[in-house]
């Protein structure tokens, strides 16, 4: 089966920087799945996965737009350090768990901190750059009534 809009697809993928090292996904990796079409995954991988069937493997560059997108400045932001008082390993270049505007959990790289204030990144840590995906299609089915419903695949 081809994927086209609504199927369900279970793949494989590695990616890295374009011009950095690429390894072959491995088949001990995880096998991630989604609803094709409904902007799940970055744009330019579901592109390149529409018409695809299970068993293939491809490579693709991907330019920032494509992928995880531009870096938004906006997302940088200095919260007060009390808002830490519970974290013990709090440092420069660690990824801690934050609230976004609309109260969902989302991971923050931490850019600079001191006594008072923590200088903190919510940009995806792929945002900005062109990457390259090595990718297997490992199944691909239509998706059921509640799969859809639920936009969400069950494996």
């Amino acid at each position: 089966m081809k994927i086209t809009q609504d199927s369900a697809v279970f793949f494989r993928y590695s990616l890295a920087p374009v011009g950095e090292p690429l390894a072959a996904p491995a088949d001990d990796d995880p096998v991630l799945s989604y609803l094709h079409g409904h902007g799940q995954i970055v744009p330019g991988l579901e592109a390149a996965l529409d018409g695809r069937e299970a068993g293939e493997s491809f490579s693709i560059e991907l330019n920032a737009e494509q992928a995880y997108g531009p870096r938004d400045e906006s997302l940088i932001e200095t919260v007060e350090r009390e808002a830490f008082a519970g974290v013990k390993s709090l440092r420069k270049g660690a990824l801690v768990q934050v609230n976004d505007e609309s109260g969902k959990p989302a991971l923050a790289r931490v850019l600079n901190l001191d006594t008072r204030e923590v200088e903190l990144d919510l940009n995806h840590p792929y945002a900005g750059m062109d990457l390259a995906f090595n990718v297997a299609v490992v199944d691909v089915r239509a998706a059921t009534e509640q799969e859809l419903a639920d936009l969400s695949v069950s494996n």
